[in-house]
């Protein structure tokens, strides 16, 4: 069966719920995937054409995919300058690539499945295309990245995964280089730099991995490369590795090499402007009232877009919020890809959003690709941010607490009852002591924020899975009480107890996938 037939079948047989359809989300949607379907939108690309169309690309991840075998792509076209979208073709062996026009032509550079080899594949008119070369063997890390022409070369920053085998660890920073005139379907044409391997005693001991970094012509005309950091706390960080002027070798100094960067926790893109040669980037960045420690760590909040510039690589400003969501859990715009168009600039973006079927599965797994652009970009300032609505709550309230946060609802702790509002789990071995009992039921894996308020002195119970890492219980006392759902690894939550006073009010801990559910008192 041919992949563009099998994944068209995928997409059809997935259930629809039928709901009322809600708003379709910002920009102009190249592609719908609801999480029904397994098949998660990751890795946007975007490119123009010599002829003035564009060409958007995405890959398919998650548990309908084939992302760790053979991973599949999606190629689009618009000649309406992004008005409208047509589906070119689907590629195998293609994952996190990242789409350039280099001498008339269009190429495609990635990984052609998860920590897979480096692939390149050529068009001479975004139509018609190259089988894939293979330009290297081994592990390799790597997003939709820019690649620029510099000093009679081209340039793209990549990472090899061989560096451990775990998350983060594993990554090494490197760059890649050709000579801007040589043949980039020839695996000859390109060399790679030393790899710099991640030191977890960075950044105080709270540096966890560098990925994703960008090509990059610093102010003196040396290249470096601007890498994501992910650590543990804002101000969100970049880091900025030297490059020699031949390509042949990467240095870091981590006594100068970080910078403070809004939205550096996650996949960004910078580009020089050719006019007035500011840096300018969009990023995904946290905006105060969404820097709670509570949402876990910086890379998991992803529901605010900002344009972000800068005149020498190491200061950054905040210019304009393009694009927001209040809810942190479900709703993201990451990865983007963005492109100079005139006046304007343009995007195309990974973005979770509702749907007719209750949205994405969480703000990672997203199920839409969409187009942006906004117009006299370098004109944007504040007062131009999108509307920043307060976040959703919802409120519970009985005779002893009142219970106020987000994306929550109450449930009852019984066994075959459902664990979470996103999954069909149930619980099971629910003690006598709790069973029957409403509790606040959260979705696995989302960042549903709860605090209580005590109408008058009482225990407060929650349940949550203190083996998997992340969740906080300092204050709480253990109980021998447990339960569990049916996962596949029947993961156990304890119960846990705490003392409130009358009128005092405490943030439940969060963290950990399951979160932490409140038992509610037993209605009288």
């Amino acid at each position: 069966m041919k992949i563009s037939l099998w994944i068209t079948l995928a997409l059809l047989m997935c259930p629809f719920a039928m709901r009322a359809e809600p708003p379709p989300p910002p920009g102009t949607v190249i592609h719908h995937s609801p999480a029904s379907s397994g098949l998660y939108i990751g890795s946007p690309s975007l490119c123009v054409m010599p002829d003035g169309s564009y060409l958007a690309s995405h890959d398919l991840f998650g548990p309908a995919s084939k992302e760790h075998e053979l991973a599949w792509g999606r190629l689009y076209r618009s000649t309406d300058r992004g008005k409208s979208w047509s589906h070119v073709r689907d590629f195998e062996g293609f994952f996190w690539q990242g789409l350039f026009v280099h001498r008339g032509a269009a190429y495609a550079l990635g990984t052609d499945k998860h920590h897979g080899r480096v692939v390149i594949r050529r068009s001479s008119d975004g139509m018609k295309w190259s089988e894939p070369v293979v330009l290297t063997e081994g592990e390799w890390h790597t997003a939709p990245m820019p690649v620029i022409e510099h000093g009679g070369r081209i340039w793209r920053a990549i990472e090899d995964a061989m560096g451990g085998d775990k998350w983060g660890e594993r990554y090494r920073a490197r760059m890649t280089s050709a000579a801007a005139d040589s043949d980039l379907m020839k695996p000859e044409s390109w060399s790679f730099t030393n790899p710099l391997p991640r030191d977890a005693a960075w950044l105080g001991g709270n540096f966890r991995a560098w990925l994703e970094g960008n090509a990059v012509m610093a102010p003196d005309g040396s290249m470096v490369n601007v890498l994501r950091v992910d650590n543990p706390q804002v101000p969100e960080k970049a880091a900025i590795v030297r490059i020699s002027g031949d390509g042949g070798s990467a240095s870091f100094d981590p006594a100068r090499g970080f910078i403070d960067f809004d939205g550096g926790a996650k996949k960004f893109t910078i580009r020089r402007d050719p006019l007035t040669e500011d840096y300018w980037a969009l990023a995904t960045i946290i905006p105060e009232r969404h820097a709670d420690p509570a949402l876990g760590r910086p890379s998991a909040v992803r529901n605010t877009l900002a344009l972000v510039r800068s005149k020498d690589l190491q200061k950054w400003e905040t210019c304009s919020i393009l694009l927001y969501h209040p809810d942190v859990s479900r709703h993201g715009f990451q990865y983007v890809d963005w492109q100079f168009d005139g006046e304007d600039l343009i995007a195309a973006c990974r973005t979770a959003w509702d749907d007719a079927e209750g949205g994405a599965r969480n703000n990672h797994d997203a199920n839409f690709i969409t187009f942006h652009r906004w117009e006299n970009f370098r004109l944007l300032s504040r007062k131009d941010d999108v509307p920043m609505p307060e976040p959703e709550m919802v409120k519970h309230e009985n005779g002893e607490l009142i219970v106020r946060g987000s994306e929550f609802e109450i449930g009852t702790l019984a066994n075959g009852e459902k664990a979470f509002s996103n999954r069909p789990y149930v619980w099971h071995e629910v003690p006598g002591s709790v069973g029957g009992r409403p509790f606040t039921r959260l979705g696995g894996g989302n960042r549903a924020l709860l605090e209580v308020t005590a109408k008058k002195e009482l225990q407060l119970q929650i349940a949550t899975a203190g083996a998997l890492p992340g969740i906080e219980t300092g204050g709480w006392q253990a109980s021998a009480d447990s339960f569990h759902y049916n996962d596949r690894s029947k993961t156990r939550l304890q119960i846990f107890t705490r003392e409130i006073k009358t009128g005092e009010t405490i943030r439940l801990p969060k963290g950990n996938w399951t979160g932490s559910l409140l038992i509610l008192p037993a209605a009288p």
